[in-house]
């Protein structure tokens, strides 16, 4: 449809500056010339359609951080910690924490997962305070790791 078109556009540009005669050779001409052009067309549509479906589904084009990809495997491991599942929780905060090992939303999970799963003070006490060195006191995160790292050093005796 888009060849058809075009080759008659250009027929019809033809015929208008003055060719009164069209030649099997004009045809021949103007076929060949409406491939290319029917190409290029049908990229900018796709291309257009493309940049406009992002612009209204909110795409940006913006490169997601290496902290948003691990974010899937964060929830996952949020998941599992729910359902009671703390070595699969904490198989899946290692794997995170090997590819960005201060990531202070992974570390705080381990240390809720240490804690609460396994009963491991001194790792866990560990987890809360490398987030409380790597996240600003006016954070929440921070006050949550202070919270349980003083709840944790209150009740033990050593």
């Amino acid at each position: 449809m888009c060849f058809t078109l075009i080759l008659g556009a250009l027929l019809i540009i033809c015929v208008a500056t003055g060719a009164e005669l069209l030649t099997f050779k004009h045809v021949l001409f103007f076929s060949l010339c409406s491939i290319p052009l029917c190409v290029l067309y049908a990229y900018s549509i796709e291309k257009l359609g493309s940049g406009l479906g992002g612009i209204f589904l909110g795409w940006t084009g913006a490169k997601r951080s290496e902290r948003e990809e691990l974010g899937a495997d964060l929830e996952r491991a949020r998941c599992s910690k729910r359902e009671n599942r703390y070595e699969e929780a904490l198989s899946i905060i290692g794997e995170v924490l090997d590819k960005d090992p201060d990531f202070p939303d992974a570390l705080f999970l381990k240390g809720q997962i240490m804690w609460e799963g396994f009963k491991s003070k001194e790792e866990a006490v560990d987890c809360f305070k490398k987030v409380m060195e790597l996240v600003q006191n006016s954070e929440t995160l921070h006050r949550w790791a202070s919270s349980y790292y003083h709840e944790i050093k209150g009740g033990s005796k050593s």
